[in-house]
């Protein structure tokens, strides 16, 4: 779009784009309390007490990256790219800071206990890997005249790989999409993504096929019902959440599958709170907000005074986006569960820290964004 830095003075930041983030920020910690209260053993406040912490941990990042120039990011990608695929790597190797959950080595671990959080701190790297990618893509392919095939596969193929190997399916498909449009926001074409694509899912989709627990998983949500108090029993508790709802719901509190019918609803599947205690209309606005802030994000990229400020704009978005939609197709039936949050209000430290920094990338880049009547009188002069 903008092949040129365009030097226009900072103003005044998106706001609708700031009170979306908030409001959604807010409505999470409603949603987590709600939801965990009845199995938060001896406090009710347990989760939320936790969330709240990294709440204002990642608004204290949010607002830092906000003041801070995005093309500061363009020098330091690199450095934060490998420092994510170091921890990446760090994970799969047998330390003391590595844990194994459920099968999978995905988070690192610091053996001390925090006074204010009461355990442990751990940390998915995953996470920081998703930013580092869009930051480093978007570095290595802003200003060229073609987006670079082979630079693309490598610097994606890296972090999906050691994701695949922890291992975790669901966001290995999405480090490589995010990859994949990060490449074709830089100008890269859709006749080199698309085969690429189909490949590497039909390869993750093969290799999970060597493993029966996952091959349940995969298939549960074709046919539920085929196992109910098996592989299709969290699906179907989330559906029956949703259609408790009806229309407008049962009311701020009056969940009835949280109490211990669906595992861990405060995480992944926080969305089937909002479908039983606030009806269809309710869930509709949720996914309004979240459309509205994705809109938002994308008409930033589109005024962007340069490539790295568009690309990396459209990444952060397009990370929403995709993380949103893979959240509620889980939640919904309509995709396997893959253990995706719901940014924003999913209960979880890592993932709301990283992606508050992220959108205070996005919401400092809207402080620069160029008028369309500038855009005009600029075109004219040159």
């Amino acid at each position: 779009m903008f092949r040129k830095r365009v030097s226009f003075s900072s103003h005044a930041p998106d706001l609708p784009l700031l009170g979306v983030v908030l409001g959604l920020l807010v409505f999470g910690l409603l949603l987590v309390y709600d939801s965990s209260a009845p199995t938060a053993g001896e406090s009710p406040f347990h989760y939320l007490v936790l969330q709240c912490v990294w709440v204002l941990v990642g608004l204290g990042v949010f607002f830092f990256f906000y003041q801070l120039d995005y093309h500061w990011w363009k020098r330091l990608s690199f450095p934060l790219f490998l420092l994510a695929i170091g921890l990446l790597g760090l994970v799969l190797l047998p330390t003391p800071l590595s844990s194994e959950i459920r099968g999978s080595s995905r988070w690192l671990t610091i053996p001390v206990s925090l006074p204010l959080l009461g355990e442990s701190l751990s940390f998915q790297p995953s996470e920081l890997a998703k930013l580092a990618l869009i930051l480093y893509l978007a570095a290595l392919l802003s200003g060229k005249k073609a987006a670079r095939f082979l630079p693309f596969l490598v610097v994606t193929g890296i972090p999906a790989t050691l994701i695949f190997l922890e291992p975790d399916f669901g966001t290995t498909i999405m480090t490589f999409s995010l990859g994949a449009l990060v490449f074709f926001f830089a100008g890269g074409s859709l006749a080199l993504i698309l085969p690429l694509g189909l490949a590497v899912v039909g390869g993750v989709l093969a290799l999970a096929w060597l493993d029966p627990v996952r091959v349940r998983r995969l298939t549960a949500f074709l046919n539920p019902e085929a196992d109910p108090f098996g592989s299709g029993y969290q699906i179907l508790q989330l559906l029956i959440a949703l259609g408790s709802g009806g229309m407008l719901g049962l009311g701020v509190g009056q969940s009835r599958q949280k109490y211990d019918f669906i595992p861990a609803i405060q995480t992944d599947a926080i969305f089937a709170i909002i479908g039983e205690e606030f009806g269809f209309v309710g869930a509709v606005l949720v996914v309004g907000l979240f459309a509205f802030l994705i809109y938002r994000g994308f008409r930033i990229a589109q005024a962007a005074p340069d490539d790295f400020g568009r690309i990396v704009a459209a990444g952060i978005t397009s990370w929403v986006a995709l993380q949103t939609l893979m959240n509620l197709g889980a939640v919904t039936g309509l995709m396997p569960l893959k253990g995706i949050s719901l940014p924003l209000i999913s209960y979880g430290g890592s993932g709301l820290v990283v992606s508050l920094a992220a959108l205070g990338i996005l919401l400092n880049i809207s402080r620069h964004t160029v008028e369309k009547r500038s855009l005009r009188l600029k075109r004219r002069r040159s």
